[in-house]
């Protein structure tokens, strides 16, 4: 009987071990998950689109050129109007001249390919800022539009964007295409 005993014993303390490791592979297992969680928070928190080391004037002006960049570029042959509005709503100064005179020209342009423009703006980076001026280094993707809503890239461009704030709105005040180096 008391063989027995220590049977029961044996085989009561070998469950006990038994299934400590399978408790520390999932405590440890609920903590990388909590972490992950934690991480995946804190890089929605701080947000894509954010440069490190950028003041909130400075990425706004980068923002901005982006947005602008994207809004010179994308056209829409049934909403031209209005793209067109908001394309030169961004703009001053020389660009804001040199687009308005090509306005009848990008209507015809889209009217005889039937195909609309859109464009993405694939980097963005501060080059300098000083007061009410930042310059902007850019890179865009365009594209060509069907009336299906298939989008064929056609051309990449880098630019150099000036803005100036003017009014407390970053408007581009001068645009360079720097082509590949």
């Amino acid at each position: 009987m008391l063989q027995r005993q220590g049977e029961r014993e044996k085989m009561a303390d070998g469950q006990r071990h038994s299934g400590l490791p399978w408790r520390v592979v999932g405590a440890l297992t609920l903590v990388a998950v909590v972490l992950a969680g934690l991480l995946g928070w804190l890089l929605v928190q701080r947000g894509h689109h954010t440069t490190a080391g950028l003041t909130g004037r400075e990425q706004a002006a980068v923002d901005a050129a982006a947005r602008e960049m994207v809004n010179v570029q994308s056209f829409r042959l049934a909403q031209f109007d209005a793209d067109f509005a908001r394309a030169i709503g961004g703009l001053t100064g020389g660009p804001l001249e040199e687009l308005t005179a090509k306005k009848a020209a990008l209507r015809s342009g889209l009217q005889k390919t039937k195909l609309d423009t859109s464009a993405t703006a694939t980097q963005a980076a501060l080059k300098e800022a000083d007061g009410a001026k930042a310059v902007v280094l850019l890179t865009t993707k365009s594209y060509r539009v069907d009336k299906a809503g298939k989008r064929a890239p056609f051309a990449t461009g880098r630019f150099e964007v000036t803005m100036s704030e003017v009014g407390g709105k970053w408007l581009v005040s001068d645009l360079t295409s720097v082509g590949l180096m």
